[in-house]
This record gives structure tokens, sequence and C-alpha cells, in this order.
């Protein structure tokens, strides 16, 4: 999530996120879509991934998942 955070050059490439220079499979992204960490929106019609309120809570809190 932090890399997320960090980066903002992002987009979706098959079936992975390059996210600045590194890749995080679907599968990682669903999974923190449906813990709430994260939403998938769309910017201009491309997809961008978007940390919410309680993501942003766990980086401050170094990665502590409540």
């Amino acid at each position: 999530m932090s890399a997320i955070a960090r980066y903002r050059h992002q987009r979706r490439s098959g079936r992975v996120w390059l996210i600045g220079d590194r890749r995080v499979s679907n599968a990682t992204v669903a999974s923190l879509e449906r813990g709430a960490f994260l939403r998938e929106i769309a910017v201009n019609g491309n997809p961008v991934l978007v940390i919410t309120d309680q993501g942003k809570q766990v980086i401050a809190d170094g990665g502590k998942a409540v």
C-alpha cells in the first residue's frame, strides 16, 4: 500500500498493476479492496488506485491492520 501512496504513475497492464517500478497482482489489489484499504476509480477513463482513509491509517500505524 505504501507504493500506491508514494507513486502517482500507475496503470493496469493485463493481470498486474504497474505502480512506479513495482508490479502488483490483481489478486492483491482485490484483497485490499475487500479489506476496504483501497478503491479503484476512473480518472479520464483510466483506472487509478486510491488509498481510503482506513488504508492511510494502516500506513501511518506501520502496517498493522485494525
